[in-house]
C-alpha cells in the first residue's frame, strides 16, 4: 500500500489544481473525501478544458469520479 503525498479535496478550485500540477511536476492529481479516500482523479487536460468557464469552479465539477 502507498500513500498519497499530493492530493486535492472535491472543493479545490482549478486554479488551485493548477499550481499544485505545477509546483510538483504532475499531470495527474487524485482527490480525495473527508475520510481520505480516494473519490476522483484530475487531469491537466480537466483543468485546461474548464478553465475558459471560470478558473474558480471546484475540481468537483470537472473531475472523473471514481466508480462511474
Amino acid at each position: 500500500m502507498s500513500s498519497i503525498d499530493v492530493a486535492l479535496v472535491p472543493s479545490d478550485t482549478l486554479l488551485h489544481a493548477l499550481g499544485v500540477m505545477e509546483r510538483y511536476r504532475v499531470w495527474l492529481l487524485p482527490v480525495v473525501g473527508e475520510a481520505g479516500c480516494l473519490v476522483g482523479l484530475i487531469t491537466r487536460s480537466h483543468v485546461l478544458g474548464a478553465w475558459k468557464v471560470d478558473p474558480l469552479l471546484p475540481v468537483s465539477l470537472v473531475m472523473m469520479a471514481c466508480g462511474s
